[in-house]
């Protein structure tokens, strides 16, 4: 009765759906991020082997993105963050599930963390998406799962800072609240990554605590 009042609807085009969060036609075409890519981020790139934001500095080994952080993505991503469905996190999770285990870099991972948020902005979402995309790939990857770092300090939005502004924005925001992760490789997981300033710094605190090698997969990834 209650779907009959309320028809779910495609997140991208609209189109009423049975179940899930998109038509089979925009789940089709969602951008999937091809090669040629960023050896260190995995950002689509043009005949480099480096983005222009690693260019500049990173402290990751390996990344992967399952999608480009275009429309339809962004609208996904903003209902998965904030609109509370959480259940989104099966249908992204899943894509990046597919990510690791076509690469042979992130299967080598020890263990799967996600990026903290804020206390106070876990407790206002009710959860950490980028911790539910990450325990998806732990069951279904069979990598442990934990929730190494923590976020010592609150960060204002990044959305409007340029490259140089992020990377001050997030410097010495997190430490790691587990620290058995000595010469273990660690797979970072988050939704987003746009410049890479919150991974590169959360990838810099969890080697300084003795990570071997830190490797990330995101959900979407804003192109060059």
């Amino acid at each position: 009765m209650f779907a009959f009042l309320l028809p779910q609807r495609c997140l991208a085009c609209g189109q009423e759906i049975e179940t899930g969060f998109l038509c089979n036609n925009c789940h089709d075409y969602l951008p999937v991020a091809h090669s040629p890519r960023c050896r260190w981020c995995g950002r689509p790139i043009k005949k480099k082997d480096i983005c222009t934001f690693c260019k500049q500095g990173t402290h990751l080994d390996h990344g992967r993105t399952w999608l480009l952080f275009v429309p339809p993505v962004d609208v996904i991503i903003h209902a998965f963050k904030y609109r509370r469905m959480s259940n989104i996190s099966r249908l992204l999770g899943q894509g990046m599930t597919t990510v690791v285990r076509s690469d042979h870099v992130l299967r080598k991972a020890d263990i799967v963390t996600p990026v903290p948020l804020f206390w106070w902005k876990r407790m206002h979402r009710t959860y950490n998406q980028a911790s539910l995309l990450s325990k998806v790939i732990s069951d279904e990857c069979h990598i442990p799962h934990a929730e190494l770092l923590q976020r010592i300090r609150y960060t204002r939005t990044q959305t409007r800072l340029d490259d140089a502004a992020r990377r001050k924005n997030v410097a010495s925001a997190f430490s790691v609240k587990k620290s058995a992760i000595q010469d273990k490789n660690i797979l970072l997981v988050d939704d987003v990554m746009t410049t890479g300033a919150t991974m590169n710094e959360c990838a810099r605190t969890l080697k300084a605590a003795g990570a071997k090698e830190v490797y990330s997969c995101v959900a979407a990834i804003t192109p060059e």
